[in-house]
């Protein structure tokens, strides 16, 4: 198990980095390199948030936000080389509580590492927007984009779409954060005819589209895609990494969804700690969805999305006769879209954060 915590940069250094064990920087600040050896930085970018939108008219719906990108390079650095670490911001959360005015997501920004003229550079994921017009779609933020990286750059996944239809209230899921296991997966889109969300990606599969009349699309888990809805009110979410049977627990059994106790972080290892991601996602609800496994991601709901782990995306969120929103993801993922009539408001979660690993190898 790893925790993140916020350090002063004065502990930080204090401590330095031992063989197998990873640093995080949850934002930006500089780090002197306290002994010379080979070290792996690894970069995520911050989640754009999703799109929200009341009315109680003609309804609406709305897209979800991208998942940050994800980069990792293995250097060798000398002693007092100094990393500038600058974090990414997730995109704010968008809140539609006047009907029929509609509230556009915002973009992550980008997360850097620094060092000697060279960078390494996992980009924000785009924002997530809203639609009232019938019969047509706008799609989810664009994942974020990773470069410099020369172990990995891995992309972040988009945000599920939204289709609306006459009267109808939806919004798509937020895409999962790109990772070692390659480029992050997209979120559900939503096209019901009355109430919806999609599920969120994880960081390597799709989330759950919601269909059909009303219906919540599950959350991906790390090892098999989130059950797509269609005219029900939930779908079961994916799989951990083993695929087992439909579990928010990470590989090893262990349950990280930031409310099961001493496991609040969500990550299932301090040693390469991105790597250690297994979770399963949440199932989609017809009232508030539970919170998913580490690097997974949250059904869509009729009322609140349940908070993803790291790396993953939060479900999106729709209710014909009900307020709605989608949930903040911890790192990295996109926040799905909401979309609400008859009664307000809707809102969406901002995207999450962006973060950083320095660990010395060698």
């Amino acid at each position: 198990m790893s925790i993140p915590v916020t350090l002063t940069a004065a502990a930080v250094q204090a401590i330095g980095p031992r063989k197998g064990l990873a640093l995080f920087f949850p934002s930006t600040t500089t780090y002197t390199i306290p002994a010379s050896g080979w070290y792996r930085l690894s970069a995520l970018g911050a989640g754009g948030s999703g799109g929200a939108i009341f009315t109680t008219t003609t309804g609406g719906t709305s897209s979800g936000g991208g998942g940050g990108a994800y980069t990792e390079s293995e250097v060798y650095l000398a002693k007092d080389t100094v990393l500038t670490i600058t974090i990414g911001a997730g995109g704010a959360s968008a809140a539609s509580s006047i009907s029929a005015t509609g509230v556009a997501g915002a973009a992550g920004t980008a997360t850097t590492i620094s060092w000697y003229g060279n960078q390494i550079l996992a980009g924000g994921g785009g924002a997530g927007t809203f639609n009232v017009t019938n019969a047509t779609t706008v799609a989810g933020g664009v994942g974020g984009l990773a470069s410099g990286g020369n172990v990995l750059n891995a992309n972040g996944g988009a945000g599920g779409a939204g289709t609306h239809t006459t009267n109808n209230a939806g919004g798509g899921g937020g895409g999962g954060a790109g990772s070692p296991y390659g480029a992050g997966a997209a979120g559900g889109a939503c096209s019901t005819t009355v109430a919806g969300g999609g599920g969120g990606g994880s960081i390597t599969f799709a989330g759950g589209a919601a269909t059909g009349t009303t219906s919540n699309g599950g959350g991906a888990g790390t090892g098999a895609v989130g059950a797509a809805a269609a005219s029900t009110a939930t779908n079961a979410g994916g799989a951990n990494r083993l695929l087992r049977t439909a579990t928010t627990a990470s590989a090893d059994g262990i349950t990280r969804d930031g409310v099961t106790a001493g496991f609040s972080s969500g990550f299932d290892s301090m040693t390469d700690p991105f790597r250690g991601l297994t979770g399963g996602g949440s199932a989609g609800s017809a009232t508030t969805s539970a919170r998913s496994g580490s690097g997974a991601g949250t059904g869509g709901a009729q009322g609140t999305s349940g908070i993803p782990g790291p790396l993953g995306g939060s479900g999106g969120g729709g209710a014909a006769a009900a307020t709605v929103a989608s949930a903040t993801p911890f790192f990295g993922g996109g926040s799905g879209g909401a979309g609400s009539s008859l009664t307000g408001p809707a809102t969406s979660g901002a995207g999450g954060a962006g973060l950083v690993a320095v660990e010395r190898i060698g």
